[in-house]
């Protein structure tokens, strides 16, 4: 059963398994022992599958958003709430954790539902990673789209002509927006700081390669080095000499360096903001 069930998407519905041969007598018997899982009222999913997933299921649509840009491993912070795309009929939603509880149509609590008519296919636990990115652009600010989707171009789950060409369906302006994506950036604060810098009326260049010292996560004019770190930023002595062996060798051939952390990145930015435009009046991104 759970064979058929991963063939299906991991998902599979009463009937599909009935005419697969199976009896409803097997059905509980698998459910009861653990074999199967019964996600909701006619539907059931194999052991292992993910309890987001489940959760989806429950209510009655699957992933989509910053929910399913998580599980694909994208450049986004964990979702306060679940984001769900639910087909524009569906009429009978469910709590996350209770697939009895039935909810009216709107906003089930600690979800935010995207109402679709895109069929799921076989694509039954989240929608296809294009797909999650377009919710993403009208739920989303513009600058957490474009982190998910540099990652994901990054990561080959998104094709960049693609993402071209699907961002022509959105408002003009959103769809302007939204084409400054680039695979370069390697973190959600590379992305973020660029897409807020670009906003200040700078073109910061990503991953430049800078002789005798290596790559370099943002080189703001020709002399202007912006160094970003992840959240995930080490802490042991070995990378924090040297990085500041690095900043050493980037001053002596004549670059000005500006270090900043997730935090000051994601919460901070006007310290940010303001640092980077007193270098730039001072002329520091100049040869």
């Amino acid at each position: 059963m759970a064979s058929e069930i991963s063939r299906r998407g991991g998902l599979a519905a009463t009937h599909e398994l009935l005419t697969c041969g199976y009896t409803s007598r097997q059905l509980s018997a698998a459910v009861a022992g653990g074999r199967l899982i019964r996600v909701r009222q006619g539907w059931y999913a194999a052991p292992g599958t993910a309890e987001i997933h489940q959760q989806a299921v429950r209510v009655g649509g699957r992933l989509t958003c910053v929910s399913a840009a998580r599980m694909l491993g994208l450049m986004v912070r964990e979702p306060a709430e679940l984001h769900i795309a639910v087909v524009p009929t569906s009429s009978r939603l469910r709590d996350t954790a209770n697939k009895s509880a039935r909810l009216v149509r709107g906003r089930p609590p600690g979800v935010i539902v995207h109402w679709t008519d895109r069929p799921a296919g076989l694509q039954r636990l989240q929608r296809l990673p294009l797909d999650a990115m377009l919710d993403m652009a009208v739920c989303q600010s513009p600058e957490v789209t474009i982190a998910a989707v540099d990652s994901a171009i990054r990561l080959g789950s998104v094709a960049l002509l693609e993402w071209l060409e699907c961002t022509n369906t959105l408002p003009p302006r959103l769809a302007v927006l939204l084409a400054a994506v680039d695979g370069r950036s390697e973190s959600i604060t590379e992305s973020i700081a660029r897409v807020r810098l670009r906003g200040l009326g700078l073109e910061p260049r990503l991953q430049v390669q800078i002789t005798g010292v290596g790559r370099v996560d943002m080189l703001v004019g020709t002399r202007l080095v912006l160094e970003l770190d992840g959240w995930k930023y080490h802490s042991d002595l070995a990378a924090f000499e040297s990085d500041r062996s690095r900043d050493a060798k980037l001053s002596v051939r004549g670059f000005r360096v500006l270090r900043f952390s997730y935090h000051q990145i994601m919460n901070n930015w006007s310290e940010v903001k303001a640092a980077v435009l007193a270098a730039v009046a001072r002329g520091d991104h100049l040869a």
